[in-house]
């Protein structure tokens, strides 16, 4: 039962790891299809904040004064990253819920 449980957690982390990378991964290539500057300092910022959301909500309120301006390339290539991202949740909650039935039904 310890090596499922081991299993699901290193699920649930690659999960988490991932999605991070994805959202950075985002935030670079819309600030870039923006023409705001430092792009890159942007995604790293879109991380950080109270519980991973404070920095992309201020991401989010200042890219309104610069007009998007995406090429087909980098629509598709956020496409991809959107669906990568939801690969990575859907992996987090099936390792979750894994990890609460081991906890609940794991003695039986």
């Amino acid at each position: 039962m310890i090596v499922v449980a081991s299993i699901m957690v290193f699920m649930v982390l690659l999960g988490a790891f991932t999605l991070m990378y994805q959202i950075f991964r985002l935030v670079v290539l819309d600030a870039e299809s923006r023409g705001m500057k430092h792009p890159t300092f942007w995604g790293i910022f879109s991380l950080s904040g109270n519980n991973g959301g404070g920095g992309l909500i201020l991401y989010l309120l200042g890219r309104n004064r610069f007009p998007a301006n995406m090429t087909e390339t980098t629509k598709e290539s956020l496409d991809s990253r959107k669906r990568k991202a939801g690969l990575s949740l859907c992996f987090i909650a099936i390792g979750t819920i894994a990890l609460i039935f081991i906890a609940l039904f794991g003695n039986l």
